[in-house]
């Protein structure tokens, strides 16, 4: 059938494409803090001696208004040995983020499992962010308050345990564990240089609010420091910092867009952004928890879960104050593609700890990891070969989900809903 909508939908992409033009201009205003943090590096060696994870996610919308969430994760490596698989098939309410949960456990469990199978294994690369994934589910676990998360629970509890057992055994066998995203909406490097810029201004109401919203992971997690952003940027009209605010607000504008925009601006081949540490700042009081409040928080949200589900999972406060610090970069491959995340846990500050930002002891670990990923980068598809290699086995096709969905059918007599819900990562 003919697509009688292309004429009006052309007109209306060409109308979008001078909506994206203006965005990318006014990221100039902030070239003079972004352009001097890039430190030149160059490539090395290739990854030795290495495992590559990554995981799968497929969800189906079912009648009865759950989701069946299939998960699966892969581990890969340049060994020449098995890789190491691992499934997992479970139900969540349609709104619960319990299935990307589970896939993070997957992957998680994949790599220790890798770690504990191969011996002599050098580096571990874990597809994804790090922080994000603690963070979330940190927020789950402490501070999640609709249903569909507190019915993660969990999963959120596992992630984190498993999280912490990995670290552990990576740090403890002396193998670097390396945590790589080529496509992230982290907004770091974004806020902290537009807050840092802020905290400088002459306005002092809007001085103080930028130092306070510092103290954040993100100004956007918190409706109030919203809401008062939002009316210092309508008092200060049209100015540079009423832009500068407008910029911190819009969660579309991300580390990528800014870093990207900043390689072109200086024709930078190879190289990282400079560093960073960061903690969770999921909010400023649950870093000034004690142990003891932490347990009666813990215990009340597992309790939350038990009435929930039938399920109280086990999790120790200690487990959450020695969850790592994560040290970030973004490594430049090409000019013309988006630099690619790079963390590593840093095992000398709590993720619930102060300060939430903070330089970096020893830049040179992320400069030699960022040489191989420099010298291991193809194209902005294939980033990393075996990260590559890992996706393409972990991550569900079309034709694998209607194969499923038709097993599901007939052999289990599954009913779907009427307007199929699908995810597919």
């Amino acid at each position: 059938m003919p697509d009688i909508f292309m004429d009006l939908l052309i007109k209306e992409l060409n109308s979008v494409s001078s909506e994206v033009e203006g965005i990318e201009n006014n990221l100039i205003g902030l070239d003079e803090t972004v352009d001097p943090l890039w430190i030149k590096v160059n490539a090395s060696s290739g990854f030795t001696k290495t495992v590559a994870v990554d995981g799968g996610l497929q969800e189906v919308k079912l009648s009865n208004g759950y989701s069946l969430s299939m998960a699966r994760a892969i581990a890969v490596n340049n060994m020449g040995v098995e890789p190491i698989r691992t499934v997992k098939v479970s139900l969540f309410p349609e709104s619960s983020p319990g299935g990307i949960l589970t896939m993070g456990v997957l992957e998680v469990n994949a790599a220790l499992r890798a770690i504990n199978e191969y011996g002599g294994l050098r580096f571990v690369l874990m597809d994804g962010s790090l922080f994000a994934k603690i963070l979330e589910a940190l927020h789950i676990i402490l501070l999640g308050r609709n249903i569909g998360e507190i019915y993660a629970i969990p999963e959120a509890v596992n992630l984190i345990n498993a999280t912490s057992r990995l670290i552990n055994e990576a740090v403890k066998r002396g193998i670097k564990l390396l945590f790589i995203s080529k496509d992230n909406s982290l907004r770091v490097y974004k806020e902290y240089l537009i807050l840092r810029r802020l905290s400088e201004s002459k306005v002092t109401q809007l001085r103080e609010l930028a130092s306070e919203g510092l103290n954040y992971y993100s100004v956007t997690w918190s409706r109030v420091l919203r809401a008062r952003f939002f009316k210092l940027m309508k008092n200060l009209g049209g100015s540079k910092e009423s832009q500068l605010i407008s910029m911190l607000l819009n969660q579309s504008v991300s580390d990528s867009i800014i870093l990207l925009s900043s390689l072109r601006r200086v024709n930078l081949n190879h190289g990282i952004v400079k560093p960073m540490i960061i903690s969770g700042g999921l909010s400023p009081r649950l870093s000034r928890l004690t142990e003891s409040d932490l347990d009666s928080l813990i215990e009340r949200r597992l309790n939350e879960s038990l009435i929930m589900r039938g399920i109280k999972p086990s999790l120790d406060s200690s487990t959450l104050i020695n969850l790592p610090q994560v040290a970030l970069t973004y490594v430049a491959v090409s000019p013309n593609d988006s630099p690619i995340l790079v963390e590593l846990p840093v095992m000398d500050g709590g993720f619930l700890q102060r300060p939430k930002i903070r330089d970096p002891t020893n830049v040179s670990e992320l400069i030699e990891v960022s040489g191989l990923i420099i010298s291991d980068y193809v194209d902005p598809v294939r980033y990393n070969g075996l990260l590559t290699l890992a996706h393409v086995y972990a991550n569900f096709t079309v034709n694998q989900l209607s194969e499923y969905m038709a097993i599901l059918q007939s052999k289990l007599g599954l009913r779907f809903s009427r307007r199929l819900g699908l995810t597919i990562l």
